[in-house]
């Protein structure tokens, strides 16, 4: 039971998005005005869920192929045999009943959003259609499932925001998706061959799918220097506690970048830190003036009450 339970987990993979689906999701909200709350932390927990499932499903169905793959095999642990292909699947759609009930709970376009992407992370990986084996679908469907649908369910859980402002972050959510889809797929490129998986990637060419993939990733810079300049989304302090943030989360990763040897290398150990400390800055625009207020008007009044019994109590009474 121990060994299924630590199977489920793992196939999970939640180290992998949990920040990423923390950023799209928040600018979405920003976008329509939305604060911090239930319906916030609801389609929090649905756009994780959903994401999850996308990649738990993703695992299952490429459990055969990992099997084959010495880079890959211990990572899945359906093809690990740490858990069944059965039990593998019903855990992914346990999550995926769950993310559909939450985003009904939130209203009828949440609700559209969250199954057409529940529905997009299944034919993703499904090997009888395997969209992810399609080139430009993969492109387009990763960038939907994984980032675009996420902002969209948290911009319509808050109601219509103004359209124009919404076009900067989403361009940024998308480009820095397809960005890493492009990445994964450069970095897992042999054994994709050997597997017979056919992507954008392998029909580009290593150097093309390079050039897409940095292309892409102006693309998000540029659009994130318009949402906090231009569209002015963001308060300047949330970007400089980011940029804090960001110089203390690379520090590690700088100690290792002498004994990289290709470009993939040098970027992987940056990627993390940097989507840290943007979740990290953003969550804490979001939830730190509800904090203060507890802080304030619940906590404070408590700690005051004990000082004073603390006070009666002392030397002298």
């Amino acid at each position: 039971m121990k060994r299924r339970l630590g199977g489920v987990l793992r196939l999970t993979r939640f180290q992998e998005y949990i920040c990423f689906v923390i950023i799209t999701t928040l600018l979405g909200a920003a976008v329509a005005r939305g604060s911090f709350g239930w319906r916030l932390i609801i389609v929090l927990v649905a756009n994780w869920l959903a994401v999850g499932f996308a990649f738990m499903i993703n695992d299952v169905e490429d459990a055969p192929d990992d099997a084959l793959n010495p880079a890959k095999v211990e990572r899945n642990p359906v093809s690990a045999g740490d858990l069944s292909v059965r039990s593998g699947r019903a855990a992914s759609f346990i999550g995926a009943v769950v993310a559909a009930a939450l985003y009904a709970w939130l209203g009828l376009w949440p609700f559209v959003i969250g199954v057409t992407c529940l529905a997009l992370s299944y034919l993703y990986s499904w090997r009888r259609i395997r969209l992810k084996s399609i080139p430009v679908a993969d492109l387009v469907s990763h960038a939907l499932m994984l980032a675009g649908l996420q902002f969209f369910a948290a911009y319509f859980t808050f109601g219509h925001g103004p359209a124009w402002q919404w076009v900067f972050p989403f361009t940024f959510v998308v480009a820095i998706s397809l960005y890493g889809q492009i990445f994964n797929e450069l970095r897992d490129f042999e054994g994709d061959l050997r597997a017979g998986v056919t992507h954008t990637a392998s029909v580009l060419g290593r150097r093309a799918a390079h050039l897409l993939m940095m292309a892409l990733f102006c693309i998000g810079v540029v659009s994130a220097t318009a949402t906090v300049f231009v569209v002015r989304l963001i308060p300047m302090w949330v970007l400089l506690g980011m940029v804090a943030l960001a110089a203390v989360f690379v520090l590690r990763p700088l100690l290792k970048v002498r004994r990289t040897h290709s470009a993939i290398e040098l970027q992987q150990p940056f990627q993390k830190p940097l989507e840290m400390a943007g979740a990290v800055a953003l969550a804490t625009w979001f939830a730190g003036p509800w904090a203060l207020s507890v802080l304030y008007w619940e906590i404070m009044p408590v700690a005051q009450r004990w000082m004073i019994v603390i006070a009666q109590w002392g030397p002298g009474r």
